[in-house]
């Protein structure tokens, strides 16, 4: 018998005996008892955002270590494929075709087009004959991904966000208080008998990312930062030793993450300390939207000739500039994981979020935060963010310096 006919087989006759209600997943009892993963066609289900699935790469790290003949595929979203694509340790990177839906559903006439696309894109997951699932997001949509791919095994946390957990038939109880995103996912692979010690992070970048990161630092006089050529990828598992004497800003969040933002004059003010107390030359980066770019352009004004402004680069070239940078400063947002994940010495600014779950996990870091008692806090939106407020200039400077020591 084929080896991946006779994995899919176990996983199912597994499956068959842990969910009361057959393979439906759905309302049923599934079990919390940790089996060993004998899939050989295994999906990763970690759809956004960039933060979360660049914390989710070591469970990458370590179920390809204890799976190294399986077909790994992983399921995203566009906005977090960048920093997945050619990613050395997957098989294959699928990605959600739902740009425009939510669009399209707020109107009846465009209610069939995703209801059509939704349906290929169930029948394209079921095809692939997966054994695993492996819901590694653990809310709805998560869930519904997982439970589309029909595999036998669908696997994540005992308790998901609006209820995506009932979609799994073997649920993994999670230890109580707060957990880091990281370690979150190495607990679910870890329920299921793989080795999670050690497991790094791997960002990969191609010849092409380095050319163009190089083309941009000898433009801008940072020619002498060009660090030596890694093996197709970018790991935590190095330091940022070979960088040049510049610091890297990202001063900029998400739409949803405007909430954790730090006043852009603040930054500037910093930017001018890095120059004057550190001697560092300042890289403000950016992402897509005009009113980043527009941001970082003022913010690169008022902190004088020391700051100059990025291009808009790719995920994985961002990771290419943050490995060669003395010092990443940001507030919490994706690039922040990602400059982490390379292992860039990290100042992180924190104020709505709990670090113990968000901070930056790899590499050298340092947390700026203020013991306030509405903090953390889930609020979306905050009219007087006294936690960001709080921050002062001096602080965030005291803590690069801290790092550079």
């Amino acid at each position: 018998m084929p080896g991946a006919l006779r994995a899919r087989q176990e996983c199912a006759r597994e499956a068959r005996g842990e969910a009361l209600n057959g393979d439906s997943g759905i309302g049923n009892r599934a079990s919390q008892v940790a089996r060993p993963l004998v899939a050989q066609r295994i999906a990763i289900v970690r759809l956004s955002a960039l933060g979360d699935v660049v914390n989710t790469l070591p469970a990458l790290t370590a179920l390809r270590r204890a799976r190294p003949e399986a077909h790994i595929a992983w399921v995203c979203e566009t906005a977090s494929a960048g920093v997945l694509e050619g990613h050395p340790l997957l098989s294959e990177l699928i990605v959600v075709p739902r740009k425009g839906w939510g669009a399209s559903l707020k109107g009846l006439r465009g209610v069939p087009r995703v209801v059509g696309e939704v349906r290929r894109f169930a029948r394209e997951l079921r095809a692939r004959g997966f054994d695993a699932a492996i819901d590694l997001q653990g809310n709805l949509r998560s869930g519904v991904i997982t439970w589309l791919t029909r595999a036998p095994l669908r696997i994540g946390p005992a308790r998901g966000k609006e209820l995506g957990h009932i979609f799994l038939n073997h649920r993994v109880k999670l230890p109580a208080g707060p957990l880091h995103r990281v370690e979150r996912a190495l607990a679910i692979l870890a329920a299921l008998g793989i080795e999670t010690a050690d497991a790094r992070p791997i960002v990969p970048v191609t010849d092409a990312d380095r050319a163009r990161v190089d083309a941009f630092l000898a433009a801008s006089g940072l020619a002498a930062c060009v660090a030596p050529a890694s093996h197709g990828h970018a790991s935590a598992a190095g330091t940022a030793a070979a960088g040049g004497e510049f610091a890297v800003i990202h001063a900029g969040t998400s739409p949803f993450g405007r909430y954790k933002q730090w006043p852009p004059e603040r930054w500037a003010e910093v930017a001018r300390g890095l120059g004057a107390e550190l001697g560092l030359r300042v890289v403000l980066t950016r992402g897509p939207s005009q009113a980043e770019a527009e941001s970082a352009e003022a913010m690169a004004r008022a902190a004088g000739p020391s700051a100059i402004v990025a291009p808009l680069l790719s995920l994985r070239e961002l990771g290419e500039l943050f490995r060669r940078c003395r010092v990443f400063l940001s507030v919490d947002t994706g690039p922040m994981h990602l400059a982490s994940a390379v292992g860039a010495p990290v100042v992180a600014l924190f104020g709505p979020k709990d670090p113990r779950v968000y901070a930056p996990y790899f590499g050298p870091r340092a947390v700026v935060e203020k013991p306030l008692e509405c903090r953390p806090c889930r609020r979306r939106s905050c009219s007087d963010p006294r936690c960001m407020l709080a921050i002062t200039p001096a602080e965030v400077l005291a803590a690069a310096q801290g790092l550079l020591q």
